[in-house]
């Protein structure tokens, strides 16, 4: 049994156009907030069943924001709370202007964090500045340099489809990334979220957003160069080398259980999914005695449709052992029906196991609410 335990730091010093994920640039008061996902992790250390964890994840917003002895201070107060697996995969993601030689030698001396996942989302400068990154192409390079002296494991985080992108620029990008030899990948293709300012750009015109064609030829473009150098497409959005799988996302993937603490953060045991409110200031208040979060019991039916939306966008896939195993033979019977109606071109059969492979995987979304009861 993996199980996970996500910290969301939902503080941004600018937004970018594109986001839809909760964060704020008007508090910077992050020691409190520390303070306060520490008595979250205490008041809440039995929503899971085992306080082994196998990852920790800081995300965001943007966790780099915090200094290091802030984010050691987290730690320290999560140690008290739970154990952490030996083999635990500990992961920060960065924003490259943040990143300087001190700050990243400090994190590896002070903090047990192993993994750096760092926002590049493209090295066209262009490109980062219609949708407002913080950062140019020249101090994502700088940033990922430093991180290469201190850490081996390390992800980089891509958009493709983004205003103003050509395939050759998506090329290039790639091809830049690939030069600082990454063990993981990961590349989003753009969504217009409602409520952002890309969506109001892209009502107004001020921004063209790619066509689905374009998103379709970015799609091949990284999996045909990323196949070239012996990345594994584990995940519809995800790659990575042997052995270096995002085993935080994995487990989400897997439906595995994880703890959320933070503004915003989500839960899930197995039985019960949990959002907390995506309110700092609400959540500082509130962290540690309770009655911040809102909650929905997981029947036979919701467990069965994610199971089966989870499998499609991975390369593990779904089984119809499994299936029987853990929901019955009414629902293989349902697998069995709509499985039929994928085209056998797009599906890879092991046996009793069914996966996407990537031209399938580009629809995995459209094929998984086929099956849903």
């Amino acid at each position: 049994m993996s199980v996970g335990l996500y910290a969301h730091l939902p503080f941004c010093k600018s937004r970018c156009y594109y986001c839809a994920f909760y964060s704020q640039t008007a508090n910077d008061n992050y020691t409190l907030y520390v303070k306060s996902l520490i008595n979250e992790a205490e008041h809440e250390k039995d929503f899971l069943p085992t306080k082994t964890l196998n990852s920790v994840y800081l995300g965001g917003g943007t966790p780099s924001l915090l200094n290091v002895q802030q984010l050691a201070t987290l730690f320290n107060g999560l140690k008290n709370i739970f154990s952490v697996a030996d083999n635990a995969e500990i992961t920060i993601e960065v924003n490259p202007d943040d990143v300087t030689e001190d700050y990243i030698k400090d994190l590896k001396m002070y903090t047990p964090i192993n993994r750096i996942s760092i926002g590049i989302q493209s090295f066209n400068d262009e490109e980062l500045k219609i949708v407002n990154r913080r950062h140019n192409a020249s101090t994502a390079k700088k940033a990922l340099e430093i991180i290469n002296k201190f850490y081996d494991n390390f992800s980089l985080d891509f958009i493709y489809g983004l205003p103003l992108q050509t395939c050759e620029s998506w090329q290039d990008s790639i091809n830049t990334a690939l030069s600082f030899n990454p063990k993981h990948i990961s590349a989003y293709s753009l969504s217009v979220e409602h409520g952002t300012y890309m969506e109001k750009m892209a009502e107004d015109k001020t921004v063209i957003i790619p066509d689905e064609n374009f998103v379709v030829d970015c799609y091949n473009i990284i999996n045909d160069m990323l196949d070239k150098h012996g990345f594994i497409h584990y995940e519809i959005s995800n790659y990575c080398l042997k052995d270096f799988e995002a085993k935080h996302n994995t487990n989400y993937w897997n439906d595995g259980k994880y703890l959320g603490l933070g503004a915003g953060a989500h839960s899930f045991n197995g039985k019960i999914r949990r959002w907390n409110v995506a309110s700092v200031d609400e959540y500082m208040r509130l962290a540690g005695i309770g009655n911040f979060y809102g909650k929905e019991n997981i029947d036979k039916k919701t467990a069965y449709n994610e199971y089966i939306m989870l499998g499609l966008r991975t390369k593990k896939g779904i089984n119809l052992d499994n299936i029987e195993k853990y929901f019955g033979e009414f629902y293989v019977i349902n697998t069995k029906k709509y499985l039929s109606q994928i085209p056998y071109n797009h599906l890879i059969v092991n046996g009793l196991n069914y996966n996407l492979n990537d031209e399938g995987m580009l629809l995995a979304d459209r094929y998984s609410v086929l099956f849903v009861i």
